[in-house]
């Protein structure tokens, strides 16, 4: 699955817009430093998904400006969108990056059940990780002085970033339980 095309239906479902403005809108949500996703990629996206029917493009004039195409997302789209958005929620993949990014899209794109469901199963896995930590990187003191001071900075930095993000994924499933937050999930959607 492609990162760039979860950008570009992501913004997409939220309303029209233009190829510049996305762009735009990818830099101030810092996603080219955050999540690696690089400015010509969703201009290839924005080709590709057009290609692919799941999205439209019309040519659009203001004033004296020259024309600039505004893409709409389609059914298609829309269907593809959910999709991407669920392989990134639920990927057993490492890089916390895409998971977090992929939340950052998630409004309208998934219904409640299921992201509580995908949510509680990272939750799982990032306890299965403190756990396995815990236990593979208690070593006696003595035992402690022979790995170079680095690595255990590593260690510790590993085992700080999962107690953080099981922290905020709590706090997350939370938020998600409270009826004002309801409007974010398709089950919501008229």
């Amino acid at each position: 699955m492609n990162k760039s095309n979860l950008v570009v239906l992501g913004f997409l479902n939220r309303k029209p817009m233009y190829g510049y403005e996305i762009i735009q809108f990818a830099k101030m949500k810092g996603l080219d430093v955050w999540a690696g996703i690089k400015m010509p990629s969703i201009y290839k996206a924005l080709q590709r998904l057009e290609t692919k029917k799941c999205i439209s493009g019309k040519k659009v004039v203001e004033g004296n400006n020259p024309p600039r195409k505004v893409f709409t997302i389609t059914k298609t789209g829309i269907q593809h969108f959910r999709e991407i958005l669920k392989y990134f929620l639920a990927s057993k993949s490492e890089l916390n990056v895409d998971f977090w990014m992929a939340i950052s899209f998630m409004g309208n794109g998934i219904t409640k059940k299921l992201f509580l469901q995908l949510l509680d199963e990272r939750i799982d896995k990032i306890s299965i990780h403190i756990k396995h930590h815990k236990e593979e990187c208690n070593f006696p003191e003595k035992e402690k002085k022979k790995i170079p001071f680095y690595i255990q900075i590593l260690m510790e930095m590993g085992e700080e970033m999962h107690k953080a993000e099981k922290r905020n994924l709590i706090k997350l499933r939370n938020a998600i339980l409270k009826p004002e937050n309801e409007y974010v999930f398709l089950d919501s959607v008229s």
